[in-house]
């Protein structure tokens, strides 16, 4: 009889399991293409104000949040020590925050967008049940509600300090519970508009800052075109319609209309304001003009989202 003696190499095949675990069908809740959108939505929502990515990411985002939200409480503050409540103009605090809107629309729209490409991530979203279009809704409707948290968000401040500070806060309730509508509507369409300008432009780029330098070359030279515009054309009436190249103007246009406000040479400079209106009140156009350009532009960004994302190298 012959004694086996076992190797080291022996005992541990022998130690060693195998499980054959194979593939299995699922049977859970399938939620379908919505809660795809809305999970991606979710997700390019918090990366827009940097959440999950280390405090360097969330820099920029809480700077723009505190710039455009201080002011309103600061007017709210003075409004209430006078007492005066008509001091707080929804009109004009759109466009004095308009800067902030294109300084985060240029920085974030590069994370939001660009990220997914640059990391090999948009295949991995595009290989599964999402489709292009349900990835550029989800990322539309993620940017412009971020967006929308910085234009009303504020007026929403403004306007329930206007309520409170009243002395029927009730009667002023009543009284002004309609200009809810254009502060909702107003906010919404000027949101849309930051937000589809910036993610048209960045995603054509390939890296987040040729992405971000695309949105801020958008915002610096487009004013300097419409001057340019307004110099070369010699026909007055031709030439005014020159400010509608220029996005911030174009946004206080719209604004002024909205709120039913006369832009005129005589506006007194608050937020650096009377420059914009007396270059308002030299085009003279009608308000809707200033709408038609908004309208337009989130459709003209929307139809090169579309067009980008449907090339075959994406």
């Amino acid at each position: 009889m012959t004694d086996s003696i076992a190797t080291p190499g022996t005992a541990a095949r022998a130690a060693g399991t195998i499980y054959d675990l194979g593939y299995q069908h699922y049977d859970g809740p399938r939620l379908g293409r919505w809660s795809v959108i809305r999970t991606l939505a979710a997700f390019s929502f918090r990366t827009a104000f940097g959440t999950g990515r280390g405090n360097k990411a969330q820099i920029i985002p809480y700077i723009v949040l505190l710039l455009v939200y201080l002011p309103a409480v600061i007017m709210v503050g003075m409004s209430s020590a006078l007492g005066q409540p008509q001091l707080i103009s929804y009109a004009q605090y759109l466009p004095a925050v308009t800067f902030f809107l294109a300084l985060f629309t240029a920085a974030q729209a590069a994370e939001v967008i660009v990220t997914d490409r640059q990391y090999g991530v948009l295949s991995l979203y595009l290989s599964r049940a999402l489709n292009v279009n349900d990835y550029i809704a989800a990322k539309l409707i993620a940017f412009t509600g971020a967006l929308l948290v910085l234009t009303l968000g504020p007026q929403l401040v403004l306007f329930t300090g206007k309520i409170l500070i009243a002395t029927a806060p009730w009667d002023a309730f009543k009284s002004n519970y309609k200009d809810l509508w254009p502060i909702i509507g107003g906010t919404l369409l000027a949101a849309c508009y930051m937000s589809f300008i910036g993610l048209a432009l960045a995603s054509f780029a390939a890296r987040r800052a040729y992405a971000a330098a695309a949105v801020i070359a958008f915002f610096v030279f487009m004013p300097a075109v419409a001057n340019i515009a307004r110099v070369i054309i010699t026909n007055e009436d031709n030439r005014r319609y020159t400010v509608l190249a220029n996005p911030f103007i174009v946004i206080t246009g719209f604004a002024n209309w909205l709120f039913d406000v006369q832009a005129n040479a005589r506006v007194p400079n608050q937020f650096g304001a009377r420059g914009t209106a007396r270059t308002l009140a030299r085009a003279a156009l009608p308000g809707e003009y200033y709408l038609y350009v908004m309208i337009g532009t989130c459709v003209l960004a929307l139809g090169l989202l579309i067009l980008r994302y449907r090339r075959t190298e994406v």
